[in-house]
């Protein structure tokens, strides 16, 4: 499963890049507490991002299965719908540098060259939360 920004191997995605976090907080819930715990524990998630090294797998990858994400992920684990939502909201890190130039890009706005898309992707995975 491509998780893309959703959920990582540490850190759960955040809500609030479109200035929304209040609004989609409850739909981030939704997707990772009962659409993705109808999945196949089985299934293997590929995140978009890692956060710090310890995610990588000896071989280099960025890969667990979602049942094992279940179980360790601490985003994965919150019971109270209401805690869940401080703990997402209160957390949030510093958006992105290149946040904006990414947003544009992404809806075909703007049409870097591959050194501006190199550089909008280094640094920090500032996606999570954790």
């Amino acid at each position: 499963m491509l998780s893309g920004d959703i959920l990582f191997i540490d850190s759960i995605g955040r809500p609030d890049l479109a200035g929304m976090a209040e609004d989609w907080v409850g739909d981030l819930r939704e997707t990772l507490y009962k659409r993705y715990r109808e999945l196949s524990e089985e299934l293997i998630v590929l995140p978009a991002h890692f956060m710090i090294i310890d995610e990588l797998n000896d071989d280099g990858s960025v890969a667990e299965k979602l049942g094992t994400l279940i179980e360790k992920n601490h985003g994965l684990n919150i019971e109270d719908e209401s805690e869940f939502r401080k703990m997402v909201t209160e957390n949030l890190p510093p958006q992105p540098n290149a946040y904006q130039e990414i947003r544009q890009t992404n809806m075909g706005k703007i049409n870097p060259d591959i050194d501006q898309q190199r550089e909008m992707e280094i640094g920090p995975n500032r996606c999570a939360v954790r």
